[in-house]
């Protein structure tokens, strides 16, 4: 097996770039290890081959005649499943949708293409994104433990080189959570940077389109790639040009009396102590900055989501309602429940932390705050709860909730980064920064990870030469 599948986007950006690889090398590489690795991982929802060939062997041939689509030329590319695709599935791991073919690009994934991209296919995702049910994907590190939320399939094939980025999507977490369980960099944009249209949304209000890669450099290419024009504009311009120019020793504020409320684990309060020191030897100050605020995130964001959620489903319900898992259903009628004070509460909550969090930061002089990505390493599948009204510290979709929606209800970017392992499993490191600061908290990423090793590595679980059974592919 060729190993070109190993390269991160930047590097295999270069390469092709210089023609010293073509994107049908590329693309041959990725799909070999796909076949390797599928039968163990059972990442892909659909893998269209066909398409994605014929996509490299255009980026050769314009290539050939030196010209460039953009700065992700070449580069084969992952989707979830709750994002169109032009004529490829779009089933959100629901019945309800089995069979569906997208007829337009959604906004992101277009932007993507108009960059140069391949799109090799659709990831698995829970059902709607909803965090319910169990889909096949497997943990790449441990496979009897939970593989990740709802992007679990974007997560697991860039951790096992199935592809070497993805597209998730992020409504309390679900692009960092994948990450952090994968030792993956995810990157939750400020709210409008990229487009969600063409999403089959949990919350139009809350979920952001985002990527999942092996390095913050990648990252940011892919963020680059897929944001709006005038997202770019809003970030100052494109990322990849600034994550290196941080100017001057940022502020990080931390809140550990925060982390023992939710309910943290020793093992991951070590990881990120460690890598605290390393950020504080970079010449980063670190203070304490007491935001007991943030707690208030969690059931702000569930009331909203689910309310929002009611409107997005309320017509497929009336016609397919028993192709939907019980739990989605219950998740939806329980949004429908919800009183207009509840969810008027909720919109005052959103109001009042998207002004108080940046004003707070502001007055400290912190440009980023700086967190664990979730309370524990990735639980075993057979414990997982999916309630979203959990204690702190359980293995459930709300200990998650609870630490991540803060970016998603304020709209501010926030960054999963490996920082290390406790038992065995990945730790993430959680920074988040000033609305449209995108760029800043990628640069904090990027020093941190480039003094660090922990990006590097593979997991163990996936052998090259794992049988693949049942591979979806057209």
């Amino acid at each position: 097996m060729n190993q070109e599948w190993k390269m991160g986007i930047a590097e295999a950006a270069g390469l092709l770039r210089r023609r010293e690889l073509s994107a049908v090398e590329l693309l041959d590489s990725v799909l070999d290890r796909l076949q390797a690795t599928e039968g163990y991982a059972h990442a892909w929802a659909h893998v269209d081959e066909s398409a994605g060939r014929e996509a490299a062997r255009t980026a050769d041939e314009l290539a050939a005649k030196g010209q460039f689509a953009g700065a992700l030329h070449g580069i084969p590319l992952g989707v979830k499943d709750v994002i169109n695709v032009r004529g490829m599935p779009t089933e959100g791991g629901s019945e309800s949708l089995r069979g569906i073919i997208a007829e337009e690009d959604a906004g992101a994934v277009r932007q993507l293409r108009a960059n140069g991209a391949v799109i090799l296919g659709k990831l698995q995702t829970h059902e709607f994104a909803f965090g319910q049910g169990t889909p096949p994907s497997r943990n790449p590190w441990s496979p009897d433990r939970y593989a990740g939320g709802s992007s679990v399939g974007s997560g697991v094939a860039v951790a096992v080189g199935s592809i070497p980025g993805a597209l998730g999507t992020d409504t309390g977490g679900s692009v960092r959570n994948p990450a952090a369980i994968n030792g993956l960099v995810g990157l939750k944009p400020s709210y409008g940077v990229v487009s969600s249209s063409g999403v089959v949304h949990v919350s139009h209000t809350m979920d952001h389109v985002g990527p999942i890669a092996r390095s913050v450099e990648d990252c940011a290419a892919l963020l680059d790639g897929m944001a709006e024009p005038k997202g770019i504009s809003l970030l100052g311009g494109p990322v990849s040009a600034q994550i290196r120019k941080l100017s001057g020793p940022a502020r990080l504020g931390v809140d550990r009396a925060i982390w023992t409320q939710w309910g943290v684990a020793d093992g991951v309060v070590e990881a990120v102590e460690k890598a605290l020191r390393v950020l504080a030897d970079l010449g980063f100050e670190i203070v304490e900055l007491p935001l007991p605020e943030l707690d208030l995130a969690l059931h702000a964001s569930v009331a909203i989501s689910l309310s929002e959620a009611v409107v997005h489903h309320r017509a497929r319900l009336g016609t397919s309602a028993e192709r939907y898992l019980p739990a989605t259903r219950i998740m939806i009628e329980t949004g429908a429940l919800a009183s207009e004070g509840d969810i008027e509460l909720a919109w005052q909550v959103r109001h009042y932390l998207r002004s108080f969090i940046p004003r707070v930061m502001a007055q400290a002089r912190v440009q980023a705050l700086v967190s664990p990505t979730l309370p524990a390493i990735a639980p075993f599948a057979s414990s997982m709860s999916s309630e979203l009204t959990a204690s702190p510290g359980e293995d459930s979709l709300a200990a998650a909730l609870r630490m991540l929606s803060a970016a998603n209800l304020t709209g501010m970017p926030a960054v999963s980064v490996p920082c290390g392992f406790a038992n065995g499993q990945p730790v993430g490191l959680h920074i988040m920064g000033q609305q449209h600061a995108d760029a800043t908290v990628l640069a904090i990423a990027n020093a941190y990870e480039r003094a660090t090793q922990w990006h590097q590595q593979v997991p163990v679980h996936v052998l090259p030469l794992a049988v693949a059974e049942g591979m979806p592919r057209s």
